[in-house]
């Protein structure tokens, strides 16, 4: 009798606990962030206020760009809101003031490959075109990278610091978003050419 009811009480509990998972299915790494939602977590030198969004003025914008400059000495201001590195080699945009420019389109130049610090291909953007290894942090790029847009004819690897491949980005392919487990962790990039 007391046997009975417990398998029942037993039994109830555990249909309470399919259930509960059943309805839990959706693994948070499945839905990406909302476009509103920076991805700029672990933004270099914790400005990521700054660094994550749009500017919202001129004033704003010139204070990306000197951030941008204290944060990977060594390049040059070459347009408005451009920043470039080794004569062109690695050039940073972003994005102008003006109305919110929540998502943008995958724009990386032909020949060259780009990585974006929001989903959905949001600005600030770097882009490369150099093959072999390179380190994103040598730029102030360390952990910033949410999208990417490979417009070459070669495939680009993005890697952590112990080397673990974390995004795969195949000749003339865009990636609106790399997924939970790269997003902001991409600390070396490889062009495969």
């Amino acid at each position: 009798m007391y046997l009975g009811r417990f398998l029942r009480i037993v039994m109830t509990m555990g249909a309470a606990l399919i259930v509960a998972s059943a309805m839990a299915t959706t693994p948070a790494s499945a839905v990406p962030p909302t476009p509103a939602t920076s991805s700029a977590s672990n933004s270099p030198m914790g400005k990521s206020s700054l660094l994550n969004r749009q500017a919202r003025s001129d004033a704003e914008l010139r204070e990306q760009i000197a951030l941008q400059l204290k944060i990977a000495p060594g390049g040059k201001q070459t347009s408005r809101n451009e920043v470039s590195y080794g004569n062109g080699k690695f050039v940073v945009t972003y994005a102008l003031p003006g109305p919110r420019a929540i998502a943008g389109d995958a724009d990386c130049p032909s020949g060259w490959f780009c990585f974006y610090q929001d989903i959905n291909w949001g600005y600030p953007r770097g882009k490369l075109q150099d093959c072999g290894t390179q380190d994103l942090g040598a730029w102030g790029w360390k952990d910033r990278t949410s999208s990417v847009d490979n417009s070459t004819d070669s495939a680009v690897f993005y890697s952590s610091l112990g080397g673990e491949v974390l995004i795969r980005n195949w000749a003339r392919r865009a990636i609106a978003w790399v997924g939970a487990n790269a997003n902001d962790r991409a600390e070396y990039v490889d062009h495969q050419c």
